[in-house]
């Protein structure tokens, strides 16, 4: 979709507080002491009983991430500091790196996160096919051009029903956005798709989507232990803060970027090499 203006001064924000936040923590000491002191606490977000909060904001961020149609969420953000507050747990009860990684419970918990998150992102996603039935039904009898071209865009990318669930899955476990994709099922009939297939195949997708957010702080330590970095509590805010930072640069590029036309081109030059042939 195009970047509207309100679109590009919510990112603008978002950058401007992300750059005097770590400005603060680089230069204010008794900010940087309260940040630091508030991160050690974040690791009782998964200890014991309080795990069931953890998964339940995975799902919640998630949800709210995927079914806010044109809205930047930084869910990712949030998958990588709950990842990282197990990490945190693990090492406050006096376990290395090593150690932590070979530990079942760890990746067990890392792994309920991103499952929680991944079951939130896909139903966040019915979204747009609910909103795609609702049009359907407001329109019937009288569709509208626009109406007609997003059932003629679901139409050419499921004309081969058997493949419907693989495209579903690679849009889910990658950047590309589906809600136009969810948004033609709603308005086609029930012909061209199993529903809870569909659902499956992107929660599936979802999964790795946030499986890799969530093993992110361990990739970023296996870095650090690579290069002989010590780690600390600050280097921790520093590489949420850069995370937070990738995060809206890639959603920035995903809004900016007309998915729709290049899905278009693709299928024009698919259509021109067949009359070649």
């Amino acid at each position: 979709m195009a970047m509207t203006r309100t679109l590009t001064i919510i990112f603008l924000f978002f950058y401007v507080g992300v750059i005097i936040y770590l400005l603060l923590f680089f230069l204010v000491p008794d900010f940087q002491a309260v940040v630091i002191e508030n991160r050690q606490r974040i690791a009782n977000l998964t200890e014991g009983q309080n795990y069931f909060w953890a998964l339940l904001i995975s799902f919640l961020v998630c949800f709210i991430g995927s079914a806010s149609i044109g809205f930047p969420v930084p869910f990712p953000f949030v998958l990588f500091s709950l990842s990282n507050s197990v990490y945190l747990k693990y090492r406050n009860y006096g376990q290395n790196l090593s150690e932590i990684l070979v530990t079942l419970p760890f990746w067990f918990e890392i792994l309920g996160i991103a499952v929680a998150g991944g079951l939130g992102c896909a139903l966040g996603e019915l979204t747009s096919f609910f909103l795609g039935k609702g049009a359907k039904k407001m329109t019937k009898g009288k569709e509208l051009q626009a109406i007609k071209n997003v059932k003629g865009f679901g139409k050419l990318i499921l004309e081969r029903p058997k493949r419907t669930y693989i495209y579903i899955f690679i849009a889910a476990a990658t950047p590309i956005p589906e809600d136009i994709l969810w948004l033609s099922l709603g308005l086609l009939d029930k012909k061209y798709y199993s529903f809870y297939k569909c659902f499956l195949a992107s929660w599936l997708g979802k999964n790795i989507t946030t499986i890799f957010y969530c093993i992110l702080p361990i990739l970023f330590l296996l870095g650090f232990s690579a290069l002989d970095i010590e780690t600390n509590d600050a280097l921790s805010v520093i590489n949420e803060a850069i995370m937070l930072l990738v995060t809206l640069t890639l959603m920035l590029i995903i809004f900016a970027f007309d998915w729709n036309k290049l899905l278009e081109n693709r299928v024009k030059r698919k259509q021109e090499l067949k009359k070649n042939k």
